[in-house]
């Protein structure tokens, strides 16, 4: 995966793929076989998690890429056609995962079955755009398109559920770069209420295997 660029988009992408992975990697080891996490922790983590994805993607599919169909014309049309397969086969898997959370009880079997599928899936998609569509975003968004993203993003994923899911647990350099102009009452609410609301959940998830570790 590639980690440099100066341009926003690509670290705010970045930043997302690497929340993405986090949250599957938290699951994964939430359904280790003989974790017994409780099956509430895991619905409401995933839920989070789920709701973060689909308005990621609904709003790559209906506005960042067909801007840059836009702006690059017929030399990204495969890739945003790959692109947008792919997250039709994550939609698919998630829904996949999802249904079979909600009906998860004692038995964890299929749940980890589907993650895998899904983790596959969200993977691959994550590699593809990272290799041929991320790069392509400093020669078609200018900082006034970045400017334009964020607005539009935060009318259906609010700073009060995206900032804390994306910097729970983020690199210095990602801290620095989603706080370095925030308005000071918002960097107040998001280190004094929605950090901390987001640890629970996490907590929650992690909490049986802190305490099987203390044993």
């Amino acid at each position: 995966m590639r980690t440099t660029s100066t341009h926003p988009g690509w670290t705010v992408q970045l930043a997302i793929h690497r929340a993405v992975r986090r949250d599957a990697a938290r699951l994964s080891a939430a359904l280790t076989d003989g974790r017994k996490t409780p099956p509430a922790a895991i619905r409401d983590y995933w839920s989070a998690t789920a709701a973060q994805l689909h308005d990621h993607h609904v709003f790559e599919d209906t506005i960042v890429w067909p801007l840059m169909r836009e702006r690059l014309g017929d030399s990204v049309d495969a890739l945003l056609t790959r692109n947008a397969r792919e997250h039709l086969a994550m939609a698919v898997a998630m829904e996949d995962f999802g249904t079979t959370v909600s009906t998860m009880t004692t038995n964890d079997g299929a749940a980890r079955v589907a993650l895998q599928q899904m983790v596959e899936a969200i993977e691959n998609h994550l590699a593809d755009e990272e290799a041929d569509v991320l790069p392509l975003i400093p020669e078609a968004f200018t900082l006034e398109d970045m400017a334009f993203f964020s607005a539009e993003s935060a009318k259906t994923n609010p700073p009060q559920a995206f900032l804390p899911w994306v910097l729970d647990d983020a690199a210095d350099a990602d801290l620095i770069f989603f706080t370095r102009i925030m308005p000071a009452a918002i960097r107040t609410q998001l280190e004094s209420r929605w950090i901390p609301q987001r640890r629970i959940k996490v907590d929650a998830l992690q909490r049986r295997h802190l305490e099987s570790a203390a044993i």
